[in-house]
């Protein structure tokens, strides 16, 4: 399988997409990194992605596609208002408190829910369109917080130029090139 950059899209998430998303959670490799605390913090995803109360507007999901296939899911938060989220399993003002302006830093995470689209380099183009629409809102900073374990996710991030923080914290500025003309 070749993966191409100019067949793998990301569109919001659609009320539809949610069942779809609740059997990637489910899978082992997944399940193992995103609720490491159990079905409690499967349902905080999944209270998160439904965002019936409103609570998680700042939070902006995507369904990954490659060739019209929807194959991951993916999502950014602008972290000045992560910052102030209390999480089971998270302390992100610990992360984020550096955090003083709103579109200054975004985070984001990102799976791969369809097994056959595993190690062939989706988590990188995953995180190269993230930081597109980072840049289109004027980001200046890119975060992710994997787990250390998570050697597979962590090389992606690194081979798009993130940097270790600390543990579990991974950032990356944005610098625009501008080109004369």
């Amino acid at each position: 399988m070749i993966i191409n950059k100019s067949r793998t899209k990301i569109k919001p998430l659609q009320d539809e997409d949610i069942p779809l998303f609740a059997q990637w959670l489910n899978k082992e490799y997944i399940y193992k990194w995103l609720c490491p605390d159990g079905e409690e913090q499967k349902e905080a995803w999944l209270d998160e992605v439904n965002n019936k109360s409103g609570k998680y507007d700042f939070l902006k999901h995507f369904i990954v596609y490659h060739n019209d296939k929807k194959i991951g899911y993916c999502l950014y938060a602008d972290c000045f208002y992560l910052k102030d989220l209390e999480e089971e399993g998270h302390d992100f003002e610990d992360l984020y408190g550096d955090v003083t302006e709103k579109n200054q830093t975004y985070e984001i995470g990102y799976l791969i829910g369809e097994e056959e689209y595993l190690s062939k380099g989706i988590g990188k183009l995953i995180i190269q369109l993230l930081e597109e629409e980072i840049i289109g809102l004027g980001g200046h900073e890119i975060a992710a917080d994997p787990s250390e374990e998570n050697v597979i996710s962590i090389k992606a991030l690194l081979s798009n130029g993130f940097k270790k923080k600390g543990d579990g914290d991974y950032r990356k500025r944005i610098t625009i090139k501008i080109t004369e003309q």
